[in-house]
């Protein structure tokens, strides 16, 4: 214990307890203890190394991980250091709040499922799934907990182990009662039990007063029907439910992926759907480790509105990595009002570029499964049509004016060509202005001839011929050749003419 500082307890059960610690390097961490009362039991000790085990194996954002070495102490105690998880449990918020809208519940049980699917792909089953091992993030992630009764779905085994009943009462299967073998259909019983629980805020199977009336209830009693106790959930829900929990693990669902698709199909028989995942089954699939087998489900939906009809999309994030939309996470999910494809969120799954949603593609499923929103050519733009109808109003009072005044003799009988007339008008202004420019710059370089505008000083005809023999005459378009040039140089030398001393 000397490696971590005990900060609290925040759980106990029969076997032991579970601390937040902080490690050597101020990680804060969960500290699980089994109990000395317990390994003492070989078998106890057996089921603690198979935990960490199958903690090792796993490598899921929804799946709780190690983060240290196990160890024991003096006294006989184990310890095993792990993700100190964020949150509550779903028995803690239920009993808090009460029950899942259904809505919502799907969408949770959707995450749970996919989660479980993969601690299934690993070989391995929980055996005590229950609310209370099922903790949800605060940022609407699930995170499955407690392995210390998970076994090995390749090895050969029963419900049994050191003379008592593995699972928890209300929670554990028929098989897992009798004691038969089990395998992950055992999970796929206790997972409806939770979505009983999360839909009805009570527990499917009411514990005794004995474990044998437990027992009893678990093997022989009536299932519930959550429609009753809760009237707001559709029958199709009841149905997926009591599949899940048949006595008979035949006739229940095969695997956790079967559950959660019986699940998202309750309402997609009359709304255009789409789902967009890892698995090859899904009408979109973006084969990538961070996104979930069923990550995005897509609805094309409609409304009546007294303006007409408005057309939206509606996005349910039961990916496990989560969803960016815009930049913003996706938590549950949104309705994105539908103009165009290219009028649609950036949406990345697991929050990754390389996993960019394909807008065109899902519009075009929609369509193909009876979703009729208009083009974006036809549909109607409100903002754009009132100014343009503003503007051909406008058009029709001055067109109105210029007739009235015409026939009253005020105006020319023709303005419709205001616009052009004003261009015409500048561009006549400009050429003026850049003749008169032209002339004042012509006027200003004869004024300023003798001024070295060509590096000479000029002299007449008369004068050249008199004091400068050496002058030469003038060859330039405007002065001809009435003048005759002489280059300067400073008062000491007198005059150059062509190169020459004078």
């Amino acid at each position: 214990m000397s490696d971590y500082r005990i900060i609290k307890e925040i759980g106990h059960g029969g076997m032991g307890c579970v601390y937040k610690a902080e490690d050597a390097n101020g990680r804060t961490v969960a500290l699980k203890m089994l109990s000395n009362k317990v390994t003492c039991y070989p078998e106890y000790r057996e089921l603690f190394q198979a935990e960490v085990d199958t903690l090792r194996q796993m490598d899921h954002p929804s799946v709780v991980h190690i983060l240290g070495e196990p160890y024991s102490d003096s006294s006989g105690n184990y310890y095993l250091p792990m993700e100190f998880v964020e949150g509550q449990t779903l028995e803690q918020i239920v009993r808090q709040q009460g029950p899942f809208p259904y809505q919502y519940a799907i969408e949770l049980m959707c995450k749970i499922l996919d989660a479980m699917q993969y601690v299934h792909d690993q070989r391995r089953i929980h055996r005590d799934i229950k609310p209370s091992n099922i903790m949800l993030r605060p940022d609407g992630t699930v995170c499955i907990i407690d392995f210390g009764i998970a076994k090995d779905a390749k090895i050969g085994g029963t419900g049994h182990t050191v003379g008592r009943i593995i699972g928890t009462d209300g929670y554990m299967s028929p098989e897992q009662a009798y004691g038969l073998n089990i395998d992950l259909r055992t999970d796929i019983y206790s997972l409806g039990c939770v979505f009983f629980f999360i839909v009805t805020g009570q527990n499917m199977i009411q514990k005794g007063s004995s474990d044998f009336d437990t027992i009893d209830a678990i093997i022989h009693g009536k299932v519930p029907i959550p429609s009753q106790i809760n009237p707001s959930i559709p029958l199709a829900v009841d149905q997926v439910f009591f599949k899940a929990v048949d006595k008979d693990m035949r006739k229940r669902y095969q695997s956790a992926a079967a559950f959660r698709e019986a699940l998202l199909a309750v309402d997609a028989n009359t709304v255009p759907t789409v789902t967009v995942g890892r698995d090859a089954d899904n009408d979109i699939q973006i084969n990538n480790q961070y996104v979930s087998r069923r990550h995005l489900v897509i609805r094309g939906c409609e409304e009546e509105i007294p303006s007409g009809v408005r057309y939206y999309l509606e996005i349910t994030n039961n990916g496990t990595n989560g969803t960016g939309v815009d930049g913003r996470p996706l938590k549950g999910t949104m309705n994105v009002p539908y103009e165009s494809s290219d009028m649609l969120p950036l949406v990345l799954l697991a929050a990754r570029i390389e996993c960019k949603l394909p807008w065109d593609r899902v519009v075009t499923l929609l369509r193909s499964r009876g979703w009729n929103p208009p083009d974006a050519l036809s549909a109607p733009q409100p903002d754009y049509s009132q100014q343009q109808s503003a503007t051909v109003s406008e058009d029709a009072t001055i067109a109105n004016s210029a007739t009235t005044q015409s026939v009253s003799g005020n105006v020319p009988e023709k303005e419709t060509g205001n616009g052009l007339t004003k261009t015409l008008l500048i561009i006549l202004f400009v050429l003026v202005f850049a003749f008169i420019v032209g002339i004042i710059v012509v006027i200003s370089k004869l004024n300023n001839r003798n001024e070295n505008n060509w590096g000479y000083d000029l002299v007449s005809e008369e004068a050249a011929s008199e004091d400068y023999p050496y002058a030469e005459p003038m060859d330039e378009p405007v002065l001809g050749s009435d003048y005759y040039y002489v280059e300067p140089t400073d008062s000491t030398q007198g005059y150059w003419t062509n190169g020459r001393d004078i």
